[in-house]
């Protein structure tokens, strides 16, 4: 008989301030929930069948390899690492994602999300991707499909190549943790010299092309810069320097490759003037997410906005409902309060009637032509009434 599992072994919630940490071993392809958290820094050093990452903000998340999917759903101003078939973020704002994905990834409902390739290593983490039945080399972090496009700001872009880093986790007794096995484009400081795809296919054939969705200026600056880059990457990686000797930038050495003019100046004084306009070109990009980061802000502030006057005008809406129903009930209350005020005063000024036995017992023979008919005794006998009361 199998032992039951502790679910709380199974998720991080509502947690503040601090590292948390999933060992070598101690998931095994199951599933991982991280919900609540605040200023946290986790690692999910183990292979999984699916991670959902809910309702957090401000942590740093950084995931081995998922068979199956992470969903990002609702967070705020998260860095995450994430290695899965399928990557989907929806309901969220200003997201850094370091990804692998064997699929396109997917964006619904979200804004100010950058991509780049995945950064994560720790030991084991090559045999946990054949675990996860993943092959590093098809990754498609770059092809990413957006539900929800806005034709004004792009709701996604790339990461700067300067922002870029590595991350390792390391455990005392266990082996270090080698390079990352997910190939990095020379972009971005490494040797894959696969040509970086800006959008889904998927979406393109659809009809959403990708100067729709980043505007046809975005589109074409971020393809020019991944092209030129690689073309700078394949041909002036690597630099001399006069104390170190021959330094190989292909390696891993990205400390000291920064993705700035003054350094590249510094490096490769031979550098040509397409490669630094490459460079300027994507800083202009940074300079104009920043911008579109702005715009996105102003617009939730907007909604935000927007969303206090619905609710108050529903709380008016509420309030009239709750008035009118207390009214109607205090009317009606009152209204039966004077029907029966009326009746008592009818019967007592019946009963004062001399001679009204005599003319309810005779009222057919009275006023009916000595017809028993009961209707026309029952209106007879009220017109008694309204004689009586005028």
């Amino acid at each position: 008989m199998k032992a039951k599992l502790n679910r709380e072994d199974y998720q991080f919630r509502k947690k503040t301030g601090q590292e948390l940490i999933k060992y070598p071993g101690q998931l095994n392809g199951l599933d991982f929930v991280i919900s609540n958290c605040e200023e946290c820094t986790i690692y999910i050093c183990d292979h999984a069948a699916q991670i959902f990452v809910d309702l957090s903000k401000n942590c740093k998340i950084y995931i081995g390899p998922v068979e199956g999917s992470i969903f990002v759903r609702k967070c705020e101003n998260i860095e995450i690492s994430a290695a899965s078939s399928q990557f989907r973020v929806s309901n969220s704002n200003n997201i850094q994602c370091f990804v692998y994905t064997s699929s396109d990834p997917a964006l619904e409902k979200s804004t100010a999300i950058t991509f780049a390739p995945y950064n994560f290593a720790y030991p084991g983490i090559t045999e946990d991707f054949g675990k996860a039945k993943l092959d590093p080399a098809n990754n498609k972090w770059s092809e990413v499909f957006d539900f929800t496009p806005n034709t004004e700001v792009s709701n996604w872009t790339l990461l700067h190549p300067s922002q870029f880093h590595l991350v390792s986790k390391t455990f005392e007794g266990l082996e270090e943790p080698g390079q990352c096995p997910v190939p990095i484009p020379t972009t971005y400081g490494g040797t894959c010299t696969k040509k970086i795809i800006l959008g889904s296919a998927d979406q393109k054939a659809s009809g959403l092309e990708l100067d729709f969705l980043m505007g046809k200026e975005n589109i074409k600056n971020q393809q020019q810069l991944a092209d030129e880059n690689q073309s700078y990457q394949e041909t002036q990686l690597k630099v001399t320097n006069q104390n170190k000797g021959e330094v190989d930038l292909n390696q891993g050495n990205y400390e000291e490759f920064i993705f700035d003019e003054e350094s590249v100046k510094s490096t490769e004084p031979q550098v040509n003037m397409q490669s630094q306009t490459t460079f300027n070109v994507f800083d202009e990009l940074v300079v104009d997410n920043q911008f579109n980061k702005q715009k996105n802000e102003n617009l939730n502030q907007q909604m935000i906005k927007d969303d206090a006057e619905r609710k108050q005008k529903e709380q008016k809406r509420k309030q009239a409902q709750e008035y009118l129903k207390k009214f109607m009930s205090e009317f009606t209350e009152l209204a039966n309060q004077r029907k029966t005020q009326n009746r008592a005063i009818v019967r007592e000024k019946v009963q004062k009637e001399e001679g009204w036995k005599t003319v309810v017992t005779n009222i057919d023979l009275k006023d009916n032509g000595g017809e028993k008919d009961v209707s026309k005794m029952a209106q007879a006998i009220k017109n008694k009434f309204k004689d009586v009361l005028k």
